[in-house]
C-alpha cells in the first residue's frame, strides 16, 4: 500500500520529463527503449518480494530457500523460518520506525528492530549491526523476533492521544 504514493511519484516525474530526450533512466542504459516501461521495470526490480509477517500468517514457518529471501512486518510478531540449504548467508536489515504523533505537537520516532535467534541464542540483530554473514543449518528453524514498538494508548501530547504509524523493518537473506 505505501509503494503506491512512491509509484505515482515516480510517474510523475518520468513525465515530466522531455519526451523529445533520448535519455534513459539509466544514462547510457536501455532495457526496453521506453523511458516508462524501463522506470516501471527498475522499481519492480530494486522493491524484490517480501514476506510480510501479520498477526495472521506469524505461526507459518517461512521457507529460506537457494537466493534471496525477504521477510517484513509492520507488527510486533514472532515469526519463523526453516532454512532448506545449509550455508553462509548475507543477511541485511533495514530497521522499521514508530511514529507517534498529535496536533500541536512534536512526533517521537521509535526504532523498531527484527533479530534473529537460534534457540535462545541471537544470531543477528537490526540494533547491533545492519549486515552480517550467518551460516545457518538445513533443516533447522530459526524465530524471528521484533522488538521496539511502543503502545501508543501509553502516551499523550497535551491531554490528547498520540496516533501512530509504522513502517515496516525488512530482513533480507543472500546466500552466498
Amino acid at each position: 500500500m505505501r509503494k503506491f504514493p512512491i509509484f505515482l511519484i515516480l510517474l510523475l516525474v518520468i513525465l515530466q520529463c522531455s519526451q523529445d530526450e533520448d535519455k534513459g533512466l539509466i544514462p547510457g542504459l536501455k532495457i526496453t527503449g521506453n523511458v516508462l516501461t524501463d522506470a516501471l521495470l527498475f522499481a519492480a526490480l530494486t522493491n524484490s518480494p517480501c514476506h510480510f509477517i501479520t498477526n495472521e500468517n506469524a505461526n507459518q514457518v517461512l521457507l529460506l530457500g537457494e537466493g534471496s529471501f525477504s521477510v517484513c512486518s509492520t507488527v510486533q510478531v514472532n515469526g519463523s523460518m526453516r532454512v532448506q540449504s545449509s550455508g553462509t548467508y548475507e543477511v541485511t536489515a533495514s530497521v522499521g520506525k514508530q511514529t507517534l504523533s498529535s496536533s500541536n505537537c512534536s512526533s517521537t520516532r521509535f526504532d523498531f528492530h527484527i533479530a534473529v535467534k537460534d534457540d535462545t541464542t541471537e544470531a543477528f540483530s537490526s540494533k547491533t549491526s545492519l549486515s552480517q554473514n550467518l551460516v545457518l543449518e538445513e533443516g533447522k528453524t530459526y524465530s524471528l523476533v521484533p522488538s521496539g514498538l511502543v503502545d501508543p494508548s501509553l502516551y499523550q501530547c497535551q491531554g490528547r492521544a498520540v496516533s501512530s504509524s509504522v513502517s515496516a523493518y525488512r530482513l533480507n537473506f543472500r546466500k552466498l
